[in-house]
Parts: structure tokens; sequence; C-alpha cells
């Protein structure tokens, strides 16, 4: 009878050992870890990484706080305050579907394929994707995915911005069937979508804070858009998915040190981390 279990040679374990090292190295320079999958990849320790990072949505990233700055100015001002770099562009349009974002040009002007990015952040109109979720992929997968594919850098990701609730649900009977919605058309466009991709969660963010201390804190009066903690909310989750890193340090910016540490935390929680 064969042994399989004979004894081997003393440097056998090191040479196993060594071998798994470099399988992991390799792996992970392929990008394929397992990691949560609301984090990014980009960056690592002592190694600040300048990023570029295409922004196209409408009014929810557009807003602006008492500062000025909108979505993807807080995400630029938090890469500047930790030593980093988002090199960002912007195609804002209020009020746009993606859709309408593509037919009226900026969206394909973006992604023509001239520059290409570490991260495309697409922002679908605040209620479409729970309540016409056919139309959402139908834009997604024929509109946008050709031009994402040729407009994304080797390694590159899609960052599906997971809408928040507005604080009237209809066409739903209550906000919890809303959120229901919201979650299950999200992991629907990631999983239909032919390129790497994370989903956002501001909405499950949304909910957690929200279960805490009302819609007030998040949601303008106007029942639709994001507060200028929101904004920071948003943002903070934003980093974290860029650059892989927790939010949890990340600077209190224009909001009291309390706030900022609670919004951070739910993030943080949110992301993985």
């Amino acid at each position: 009878m064969i042994r399989t279990d004979r004894p081997r040679p003393h440097h056998f374990g090191m040479i196993r050992r060594l071998f798994a090292f470099v399988l992991v190295g390799v792996v992970a320079s392929a990008g394929l870890v397992a990691s949560s999958p609301h984090r990014g990849t980009a960056g690592t320790a002592g190694q600040p990484a300048a990023l570029d990072v295409l922004f196209i949505g409408n009014s929810l990233i557009g807003t602006r706080t008492a500062t000025g700055e909108d979505t993807p100015d807080v995400v630029c001002r938090l890469a500047r305050a930790t030593g980093r770099t988002v090199r960002g562009t912007k195609v804002i349009r209020y009020g746009h579907t993606l859709q309408r974002t593509w037919d009226e040009g900026p969206a394909r002007a973006a992604l023509s394929g001239s520059t290409r990015y570490d991260y495309i952040l697409l922002q679908e109109y605040s209620t479409l994707v729970a309540t016409a979720p056919a139309r959402a992929t139908a834009t997604l997968l024929r509109t946008y995915a050709p031009a994402l594919s040729r407009s994304l850098k080797p390694g590159g990701r899609i960052v599906l911005f997971k809408n928040w609730a507005l604080a009237d649900p209809a066409p739903f009977a209550s906000r919890a069937q809303n959120v229901a919605a919201i979650n299950a058309g999200y992991d629907s466009l990631a999983a239909a979508l032919p390129l790497p991709a994370v989903v956002a969660p501001i909405s499950d963010e949304f909910e957690a804070v929200l279960a805490r201390g009302g819609s007030g804190s998040l949601i303008d009066p106007d029942g639709k858009h994001p507060t200028g903690r929101a904004v920071y909310l948003d943002a903070i989750t934003l980093y974290g998915i860029f650059f892989g890193r927790s939010p949890r340090d990340l600077p209190d910016l224009y909001l009291p040190p309390a706030e900022a540490a609670r919004l951070r935390g739910a993030a943080a929680a949110a992301l993985g981390f």
C-alpha cells in the first residue's frame, strides 16, 4: 500500500508557505481577493493614490452644502485632507435621468474613450430604479455599458450610487416597501452589469441614521434633496469605496465633531469596516 502521509523534508513547509504567499500576491494584483461588495481596491498604506473619477448624476449628488460644495467636491476635499488626490470630472444635470443626460450629449462626451477613469459613478433619477427597474436596466446595459467598458482603466470599477427613499414613499404604501424595492433594484443592476461594479450603500446608511434621528437630519424639507449632513455622509462613503479605507478617521470638515463621528460610524459599518 502506498502511503500518502509519509514524513516530508523539513523545508517542505517553508516552500509551501512561500508558494501561498506568492499566489496571494498574484491574485491580489489581479483584483481577485475577496472583499466587501461595497469597498473599492485603490490605494495602499503609505502610498497616496491619485484617482481619476467621473461623476454622472443629478441633483442628489449636485446639491451644494452651505460651504458651496456638492458631493464630488467634498470627496475631493477629503482626499486632499488625507494626502490623496481625486481628479474629479462632473456631469451633473438636475432633474435628469441617466438616459436623458446621455441623449443630450454630456455623458456621451465624457465616455467617448478619450479619457479613462479609475471609477465611474452613476447616479440615476431619484425613484427610477425602484419604480421602473426594467427601464433603469435598459439604460445601464444598452446605453451606458459599451461606453463604460471603453472608458474604464484596467482594474477600474463602476460605482452605482444607491439612492435613498424620499420622504414620500409613493407609489409604495410604506417606506419599508420603498426601501425593499430600492434594494432589489440595485442588486439586480449590479448583477446584470457585465463590468466590475460596486454599489455605494447610501440608502442603507440613510435608513440606519433615520431610524435614530428622523428624516430631518438628512433629507431637506422638500422631501427629496440631501442636507449638508447627507452630502458629508455620501462623500465619506465614496471616499471609503474609492480608496478601500475606513472612513472612521476622516476629518469633520463643516460638521460638529460628534455628529460627523456618528455619520462616519454609519458609513464604516455599511462598507464593512
